[in-house]
């Protein structure tokens, strides 16, 4: 601060300099044009010689501001004024001298610089300075300057003189030390205010920039304003954008209009560039140059979204596992019993190839339902896991060898060696995987070519299952995981979710890719350990 305050006041002393310059200048320039061209006393030759010498003086007073303080700079500059202005006030008359009223000019600098007190004390200087210099001229002491002819002066001009000299040194310095006192007070209480307020815009700025949400101002057409970076993340903002149009809100706009106007807020909810957003909308009413301004604040969802849906999902699998004791109890035993005597039926009798073809039916029919009951009670009963280390191809060969068995249109392109270990439940790994290829079966009706590949992705394995199948559109990838949704004829919907559920037991990323009719390729890429 005592650096900024210097460099200040050198700044201020260097404009000062370059005044005094140009006043002593013209002071050459008029008394060098009445020698030239008019009848004067010789007197002014004097005066002339003392303004040059004051200019190179000055001159020379610019570098010393290189090394002497600027306070002490400014004391010397200030008897040199008042020694200056005492020597042309000789030069010129003495107490009737024209000059005398450049006393004024080192007093009204000293009150830039000084404070009161010493405003006051340059002042009677001054005034010393003329009244001893007056004094000795008028008692005789010194002479006046040859070639400059005084008559006799009568005493009460003499002392109306000084009395005027006194009276005009002590107003200017009592006025010009009052105003520039309070310049000095009012600049400091602005500089103090930009300190502050500087401040407010960093702690500000810096709350804006940590916030969690969104802070976004618009004018009343919508227009951005100002913004922080969640906002401009959350919707990818940019200065004059219109808020209205980013946020779909022509439609809603009347009725949010009547909402601020009442300065009511209003809260309500968008799903944008993948968040979950709810946004408040508040007015504030003259700011800057708005007559009024819209505030929205903007929350991100996404998460409490997110928990929202699994606590449904888990109120859901609740409910389902009931169901599915139930069905357990009451299905699965008759049907094991129906199925267990039709195949007795079948071996002890001797029936003709249309009744058998019907038992053969009927045994079919029940390893479906009871498959299907198995899946269903998987669905619904989460087990803990138990993680053991293993290899991921080994579980994959086991699966296809499974599958290979009873799909004989099927061929499996295995793009993987030995040796890809991971930690995870085996057992959920291999219905993972068993769900999976399944479901890429079934895309591809049975037949053709199914890409098994495994590879390292930032130090962990990952598995990609892709087909040449069906594939599918945007719509029916949102409801891949939604139980019970199934894209087949024969499916009942859970296989997806049973992964999915899977996948975010163990904490692995899942990733699909699809395009209608050119098939879908589903990516797991495991932790590392």
């Amino acid at each position: 601060m005592i650096a900024v305050e210097e460099r200040k006041l050198h700044k201020r002393l260097a404009f000062l300099h370059s005044i005094r310059i140009a006043i002593l200048a013209a002071l050459c320039l008029v008394t060098a044009i009445i020698l030239l061209f008019f009848q004067a006393s010789s007197s002014l030759l004097a005066v002339l010689a003392a303004l040059l010498a004051a200019i190179f003086v000055s001159i020379l007073f610019l570098p010393l501001a290189r090394w002497l303080p600027v306070r002490t700079l400014i004391l010397i500059e200030l008897a040199f004024d008042i020694l200056l202005v005492t020597l042309l006030v000789y030069f010129s008359g003495g107490i009737v001298s024209p000059f005398y009223f450049l006393y004024i000019l080192p007093i009204i600098v000293s009150s830039l610089f000084l404070t009161r007190s010493g405003t006051l004390a340059v002042a009677t200087v001054s005034f010393i300075a003329f009244g001893a210099l007056a004094d000795l001229l008028y008692l005789g002491i010194i002479p006046y300057y040859p070639g400059f002819v005084v008559g006799e002066v009568p005493l009460g001009t003499f002392i109306y003189n000084l009395m005027m000299g006194f009276i005009a040194f002590s107003s200017v310095s009592l006025i010009a030390s009052y105003y520039f006192e309070r310049i000095r007070r009012a600049g400091e209480q602005l500089r103090d205010v930009q300190e502050n307020l500087q401040d407010m815009i960093l702690l500000n700025n810096s709350v804006m920039e940590k916030m969690e949400n969104g802070f976004v101002t618009a004018d009343v057409q919508g227009r951005v304003v100002s913004y922080n970076p969640k906002a401009a993340r959350f919707l990818n903002l940019k200065l004059g954008t219109n808020l209205f149009d980013l946020l779909l809100l022509r439609d809603e706009l009347p009725a949010m209009r009547r909402i601020w106007e009442s300065n009511n807020s209003h809260y309500f909810e968008k799903s944008l560039r993948g968040y979950s957003l709810g946004i408040t909308l508040s007015a504030i009413d003259k700011v800057s140059r708005f007559e009024r301004l819209l505030v929205f604040l903007i929350t991100d969802l996404s998460a409490i979204k997110e928990i929202e849906s699994r606590l449904r999902e888990k109120e859901h699998l609740a409910l389902i596992g009931e169901m599915a004791a139930g069905l357990a109890h009451e299905i699965r035993n008759p049907l094991a019993s129906i199925s267990g005597s039709v195949q007795f039926l079948r071996r002890e009798l001797a029936l003709e190839p249309r009744l058998r073809s019907l038992m053969d039916i009927i045994v079919k029919e029940s390893d479906r339902l009871s498959a299907f009951i198995e899946e269903f009670l998987n669905f619904s009963r989460p087990v803990p896991l138990e993680r053991t280390e293993f290899d991921l191809a080994a579980v994959v060969d086991e699966v296809t060898a499974m599958l290979a068995r009873n799909l004989g249109e099927v061929r499996f392109v295995r793009k993987y060696e030995p040796g890809n270990l991971v930690h995870a439940d085996a057992r959920m790994i291999k219905q993972l995987v068993w769900n999976l290829l399944n479901n890429a079966v079934k895309a591809q009706q049975e037949k053709g070519r199914i890409e098994i590949a495994i590879f390292p992705k930032d130090g962990a394995p990952c598995l990609a299952i892709r087909d040449f199948g069906v594939g599918m559109d945007k719509e029916e990838q949102e409801k891949i995981f939604i139980p019970f949704y199934s894209r087949f004829a024969f499916g009942i919907g859970l296989g997806m979710n049973i992964v999915k559920r899977i996948v975010d037991e163990h904490g692995f990323a899942i990733a699909i890719r699809s395009e209608k009719n050119q098939g879908t390729e589903v990516q797991i890429c495991f932790k590392k350990r």
